[in-house]
């Protein structure tokens, strides 16, 4: 099989990823991982995800800004698979933001009352490696940006 360009990586995992993409989300804490399953969204070329200010992962973020979000994926056949994209994120404050990316979070009214709700926090995702295990295959593939 011939070698698929960094491009073609990306592009692959981008196909998968749904609009209001389940998946799990791995903070960590001192020296301790937490993962938890969460709803990623993309708004204007960024990845964003809703949380409750007082909740843990907003703490995690404060003190180690790494992460990294896992999708599980299958095809036609039931074949598994799985994204892997590691990065960082942070707490957006700007309210025009934080407005416009709840705009793309389907249940967003369902827990908060507005974009300046003090319970809400948006957390933005930004990855610099993606990694691809096809469903099927059994090699990864992956790609740093």
């Amino acid at each position: 099989m011939a070698k698929m360009s960094d491009q073609m990586i990306i592009d692959e995992v981008f196909a998968y990823i749904t609009e209001n993409q389940y998946c799990y989300l791995a903070t960590a804490l001192e020296k301790q991982p937490k993962i938890r399953p969460m709803v990623l969204f993309y708004y204007n070329s960024r990845f964003f995800m809703v949380t409750f200010t007082n909740d843990s992962k907003v703490a995690q973020f404060k003190g180690n800004k790494l992460c990294e979000v896992c999708i599980p994926i299958n095809d036609e056949y039931k074949n598994k698979g799985y994204i892997k994209m590691t990065g960082q994120g942070k707490i957006i404050k700007d309210y025009d933001l934080k407005y416009d990316a709840t705009q793309f979070c389907y249940f967003f009214d369902e827990l908060y009352e507005g974009a300046d709700d003090p319970d809400f926090a948006l957390i933005e995702l930004t990855f610099n490696a993606y990694e691809i295990m096809s469903p099927g295959e059994t090699f990864s593939k992956k790609v740093s940006v």
